[in-house]
């Protein structure tokens, strides 16, 4: 009986002959989109450059750069450059949280927070963190839902926000937190602020701040004052920054749209005046997704101090709810006997 052909060697792992350095000089490449600028960057000649791509493409076995006037990525260099980002994003945080174990702390969570979240919702977390455990380093980067691409790249481990469609649909694992209601704010001493009734009517009058046109709360005033049959009033300012408009707020009659746990945390501090104005659609669901489907100690116990606040807050907007129909039921009776 003829014995069987041996199996050929099975090729070498082409993975492992790769190198950090590889796949920054790759990066490195592709933002500067030439070899002088990439040189330059990393303080490198380019004949040293040249080799170290030419070592990665052999690796790899295909060309990843067209070379040009510009370098260009070819179908294996971007699913190259997709990959290399998560490996670096990978080290990076190895690399932070070493260092903050070496510095004594039990760990480190990147946590991106939109707005929506941050004046909060994202400091009672932190608070409790801090009182359940003091070792735990939490880096909060500000921004927007495309942080997606920073959790892509593993350098983000949450990301705190609106629930919307883009998030919904990022593959990335997530949970609903509570209902974020919208409010209309003034300065403590507005002519409108000692009114226990209000309508749409009432504050078409005034001048308004109106966020930046496509935003979802500029679709929320516009929406308002189009169901009251109203134009949009006078707007002297378009802006989205939370300081600039409260500080405006403060000094002027000018009125605003806002989330509602934001208003009532100003208004908690006597720096606004949330107005009894009935506003029916909000913001939607605040909520959280994260990166990893099976997170660790230190991620794991962010996700649960979120909950735990979200509870708190959801409470507290159900107590307020019920507050504001009670003083509406009986400023309404008021003016009946009247």
């Amino acid at each position: 009986m003829t014995p069987p052909a041996p199996s050929p060697p099975a090729a070498p792992d082409w993975s492992r002959r790769l190198k950090l350095r590889h796949m920054d000089v790759f990066q490195a490449l592709v933002e500067s989109g030439s070899l002088t600028a990439a040189a330059n960057a990393m303080h490198l000649t380019q004949p040293a450059l040249s080799h170290w791509l030419r070592e990665l493409e052999d690796a790899v076995g295909l060309p990843l750069l067209i070379r040009g006037r510009r370098l260009r990525l070819t179908p294996a260099g971007e699913v190259f450059l997709r990959h290399s980002k998560r490996m670096l994003g990978d080290v990076e945080r190895t690399r932070e949280e070493l260092a903050a174990v070496r510095a004594g702390a039990i760990g480190r969570v990147r946590v991106g927070v939109v707005l929506v979240g941050a004046p909060v919702l994202v400091p009672r977390m932190v608070v409790r963190l801090q009182a359940e455990l003091p070792g735990l380093t939490v880096t909060l980067l500000e921004g927007t839902l495309d942080q997606l691409a920073r959790m892509q790249h593993h350098e983000l481990d949450v990301i705190i926000g609106r629930l919307e469609e883009q998030a919904l649909n990022s593959g990335f694992p997530h949970a609903r937190l509570y209902d974020e209601p919208v409010c209309v704010v003034s300065r403590p001493g507005h002519p409108l602020a000692s009114r226990r009734r209000l309508g749409w009517q009432d504050v078409s009058a005034f001048p308004w701040i109106v966020p930046p046109v496509g935003t979802p709360m500029r679709g929320r005033l516009e929406a308002a004052f189009a169901a009251a049959g109203l134009p949009l009033p006078r707007a002297p300012l378009e802006s989205a920054s939370m300081i600039v408009n409260q500080t405006v707020l403060r000094d002027t009659d000018c009125l605003a749209l806002m989330s509602g746990s934001i208003g009532r945390h100003y208004e908690s501090l006597g720096l606004l005046k949330v107005l009894p104005l009935q506003h029916h659609e909000g913001l939607g669901a605040v909520g959280v997704l994260w990166g990893d489907p099976e997170p660790g100690a230190a991620v794991a116990r962010v996700l649960e101090a979120l909950h735990e606040e979200a509870r708190l807050i959801a409470g507290a907007q159900a107590e307020g709810r019920t507050a504001r129909s009670s003083r509406s039921s009986r400023a309404n009776k008021a003016g009946s006997v009247r």
